[in-house]
């Protein structure tokens, strides 16, 4: 029983490497320019793109919260800003967004995280931590301050986890790992470059220190270090060869492409406050203006699937999140971001849709 019980968590944990696992995010940012590119690597998946609003109550939401018959909730607050996010498993649940005061989080796959835990504090869903930065805090140093005294960061059950990566409209920077029961911070003082991968920064930055471009003694060849594991490095070499041209969202857009193309893939000109955005099912680049959206309390929550047939800028094709349309999103994003064809056929699941909808039924409209 005991060697069918870990063959099921290694399994499980085999299974879980490959969710959101390869992912890569920078900042170009200068004098003139501030702009975020992240590449989403992993395979073809469903998804949405909410316009979240302020001014909204909420409650954090457990892993516990979402698959047991236990409501019962620590932690409440009201939205302070709204946020875009790109959501693969529904409503309060990102992968990653910016709010409307550019402040931009995204978590990437990182194997060795652990738990930090905090007993005086609410266990959070990993995704909906990310949505409660958004909600609450316009800087880097806002999140950083306030990591201790916030909730604690619930993964996948038997499952690592991930770091994270933000920025702001200052083009200030972080990475937040979470390893041996504690947050590991780094900030713009720590890393040369604003740049992460699935590696600790470190990690990284250590490798690529043996190329010419950053000093070392070995000839870095951009035509022959295109393997996976070259992204880091292929991306620091061009963020580092950029030559301001007026032209840095094009740039973001090539770096992207060169260093393996994601199935999502994203570009913000935070200065600017435009976002682009594309999918590996519909390549053309479309355009949303973050500061024409409607963030209001009053206003409806609206979202676009994220292989929209919609071209150029498509801040009108947006279209107000119903309860049973969120529900498709949930049917199709969590048995995938779980990666367990089972799970989508478990008791578990069913709870975890009831769940959802008894969560955002004061919200979402039916």
């Amino acid at each position: 029983m005991k060697t069918i019980f870990l063959r099921g968590f290694v399994l499980a944990a085999l299974l879980y490497s490959g969710i959101l696992s390869a992912c890569s995010v920078f900042l170009l940012k200068g004098k003139d320019h501030c702009v975020v590119g992240f590449n989403e690597n992993w395979k073809t998946m469903p998804g949405m793109i909410v316009v979240n609003k302020r001014d909204i109550q909420k409650r954090n939401i457990s892993w516990e919260n979402l698959t047991t018959d236990h409501p019962k909730f620590a932690k409440e607050w009201t939205s302070q800003y709204g946020s875009v996010t790109f959501n693969l498993l529904g409503y309060d649940f990102p992968c990653y967004g910016v709010n409307e005061k550019g402040l931009f989080l995204v978590e990437l796959y990182l194997e060795e995280t652990s738990k930090v835990y905090n007993p005086k504090q609410a266990n959070m869903f990993w995704a909906q931590w990310i949505q409660y930065q958004l909600d609450n805090y316009k800087s880097v140093q806002e999140v950083v301050d306030h990591l201790i005294d916030g909730p604690n960061i619930d993964w996948w059950p038997n499952a690592a986890g991930s770091h994270f990566f933000l920025s702001d409209a200052k083009g200030n920077t972080a990475t937040i790992a979470l390893l041996n029961g504690k947050y590991k911070v780094l900030t713009d003082k720590d890393m040369p470059m604003p740049l992460l991968c699935n590696n600790q920064y470190e990690k990284d930055f250590d490798n690529a220190k043996k190329f010419d471009f950053l000093g070392g003694q070995e000839k870095f060849d951009f035509a022959k270090e295109g393997k996976w594991e070259d992204r880091y490095n292929r991306a620091y070499y061009m963020l580092n060869s950029y030559q301001y041209d007026k032209k840095p969202v094009d740039y973001a857009w090539n770096i992207l492409n060169s260093i393996h193309a994601g199935e999502w893939q994203t570009v913000i000109d935070v200065k600017n406050m435009n976002l682009y955005f594309r999918s590996d099912l519909k390549k053309e680049i479309k355009t949303i203006d973050i500061r024409k959206l409607d963030f209001t309390k009053n206003a409806q929550v609206k979202f676009l699937d994220i292989h929209t047939e919609s071209l150029g800028k498509v801040n009108d094709q947006f279209q107000v999140l119903t309860m049973n349309k969120n529900n498709e999103y949930v049917e199709k994003g969590f048995p995938i971001g779980y990666d367990n064809k089972e799970f989508g056929t478990s008791e578990t699941f069913v709870k975890l849709k009831e769940n959802i909808i008894r969560f955002f039924k004061n919200i979402l409209p039916e």
